[in-house]
C-alpha cells in the first residue's frame, strides 16, 4: 500500500511542477511573440489625412516616435512608448501604443497632451497595416480637454536616414 501512496504523491508533485513549467513556457511564448510584432512598429511615423482614395501630409504634424520596451520577457511587453511635437504650435504630445494580444494588428493609443497645463487627453483605435508600414487611426469619441476635432488618418513609418529610432 505504501507504493499506492508515493506514486500517488510523485505524480502529483510531477504533475504540479511539469504544469507549472509548461504554463510558464506558453506565457513567455506569447509575450515573446507579442513583443517581437511590437518591434516591427518601433520607428518614426508621419501622419496624412485620408482624402477619398489618397493620403495628404496632415498641416501642422510632426513626426510620430514610436519605442519599444528593451526585454521581451516584461509583463508589458505589448506596450509601447509614443512621442510627437506638433510642428504648428509646439504642444508636445506622448503616451502609450497597447498592442491586443489576442489580435496583434489591432492596438490602442492613449494620447496625451499635457506639456503645460491644461492637461488634454484622447484614445485612439489603431488597426496596422499588413506591411507594419502603415497604422489606421481611428479617434474614440470620448476625450477629455480636446475637441472631437481629428478624422481618422493614417500614420506611415518614415524610411530612409531620417527616420528615427529609439537610439537617436
Amino acid at each position: 500500500m505504501s507504493e499506492f501512496w508515493s506514486g500517488l504523491f510523485f505524480g502529483f508533485l510531477f504533475g504540479v511542477v511539469g504544469n507549472l513549467v509548461v504554463n510558464h513556457y506558453w506565457e513567455h511564448r506569447g509575450r515573446r511573440q507579442v513583443y517581437l510584432d511590437a518591434k516591427r512598429i518601433v520607428g518614426s511615423w508621419k501622419a496624412y489625412n485620408i482624402r477619398g482614395q489618397e493620403l495628404e501630409p496632415m498641416e501642422g504634424a510632426g513626426d510620430t516616435v514610436i519605442t519599444a520596451k528593451p526585454h521581451s520577457w516584461s509583463v508589458n511587453s505589448n506596450v509601447l512608448d509614443v512621442h510627437g511635437v506638433d510642428n504648428s504650435d509646439g504642444r508636445h504630445h506622448s503616451g502609450v501604443l497597447v498592442i491586443d494580444p489576442a489580435c496583434p494588428r489591432n492596438a490602442t493609443r492613449i494620447l496625451v497632451y499635457g506639456s503645460p497645463t491644461p492637461v488634454e487627453v484622447m484614445e485612439q483605435r489603431i488597426v496596422i497595416g499588413h506591411d507594419f508600414r502603415t497604422l489606421f487611426v481611428f479617434p474614440v469619441l470620448a476625450t477629455l480637454g480636446l475637441r472631437t476635432y481629428t478624422p481618422a488618418h493614417v500614420l506611415q513609418k518614415v524610411e530612409g536616414p531620417q527616420a528615427k529610432t529609439a537610439g537617436s
